[in-house]
């Protein structure tokens, strides 16, 4: 079936922001085709968001409050639920929509028809306000993500930025929605699965701009800078390759080290933080960091003194005491 407009909600999650979301909304409302636009808010603390926001859209957008907080990943499935439309995409508080996203993804649907995810590439809008464009890519016009080259990257790597998307709520609720308890995956997850089970195809176009953060109270950030990020991502391509094992018959082996050598643990993170990872995730951290592919003799120098010393050379280098 043709996915038309009319079939298509952009859904805008917001919790206690007001610095970012008028933009976001503004940049969902102001689509070269225009489609219908709701805002989730996740039962915030800010009792005057609501008139906040509608105050400056009015009867353009339809605005939808959580009874109780249900978190990030669960907010998501509660998107799926006050959407009347059969396909729908999430746009958090603080990203951006280009005018050409729903354009642009309504023409690779037509490109590439009967699958269950489409995808657009991303930019990447720094802290200090600098705009960084998706890195090089190696197919042109779109790419499979069910099958191939795509698909395989999709097991070991989360290559899809989070905004600029559009997904089929009926095969998202059929593979099981989004993984709610997740603390740091649960949107590669759902990629994962919709195109292992249902297919899935990304565009080259630029459709969405993402902001990054730096600031400590940010979950993701968090996580990064305690170190689960590199032990939650291998968990997440077990449970991939299990899936496919399960879906596909195809027994993969997992290769822990892979990763960290198409994508070295940073340098930096590991010296200045490496002191406030717990014990064991200290570990785990030093064996795939003297796993890495070295991008220069500084970084090989390091691998080299780890090696010697052992993880808790950490400690030394960053000149602070770990935390037990």
């Amino acid at each position: 079936m043709e996915i038309r407009a009319e079939h298509i909600t952009i859904a805008i999650t917001v919790f206690n922001r007001r610095d970012y979301v008028l933009e976001a909304v503004r940049s969902a409302l102001d689509q070269t085709v225009p489609v219908k636009v709701i805002v989730v808010e996740d039962c915030g603390p800010d009792p005057g968001l609501r008139d906040f926001i509608m105050s400056k859209f009015g009867d353009r957008i339809e605005y939808f409050r959580n009874q109780q907080n249900r978190g990030l990943f669960d907010n998501w499935n509660a998107c799926m639920e006050y959407c009347h439309t059969t396909w729908f995409s999430i746009l958090h508080d603080d990203d951006l929509l280009l005018p050409n996203f729903i354009e642009d993804l309504l023409a690779l649907a037509k490109a590439a028809p009967d699958r269950a995810l489409y995808f657009g590439q991303i930019n990447r809008l720094k802290p200090d306000g600098t705009i960084h464009p998706p890195g090089r890519i190696d197919w042109n016009g779109w790419r499979d993500l069910g099958t191939g080259e795509g698909f395989n990257q999709l097991i070991d790597e989360s290559i899809l930025g989070f905004s600029g998307h559009l997904i089929s709520i009926a095969h998202a609720c059929n593979v099981g929605r989004f993984r709610k308890n997740s603390w740091y995956t649960g949107d590669w997850d759902m990629w994962f699965r919709l195109a292992l089970t249902c297919g899935a195809a990304q565009t080259e176009k630029v459709v969405a701009v993402g902001r990054c953060h730096d600031s400590w109270d940010r979950a993701t950030t968090r996580i990064v800078r305690k170190g689960w990020k590199w032990l939650l991502d291998n968990v997440q391509r077990k449970r991939n390759l299990a899936r496919l094992k399960t879906e596909r018959g195809e027994d993969r082996s997992f290769e822990r080290s892979l990763p960290q050598v198409r994508h070295p643990i940073p340098l930096r993170l590991m010296v200045a933080a490496g002191s406030g990872f717990h014990r064991r995730v200290l570990v785990y951290n030093w064996w795939l960091f003297v796993h890495s592919q070295p991008p220069h003799w500084r970084y090989a120098g390091l691998q080299w003194l780890l090696r010697l010393l052992g993880p808790r050379v950490l400690i030394i280098l960053a000149g602070f005491k770990r935390r037990p």
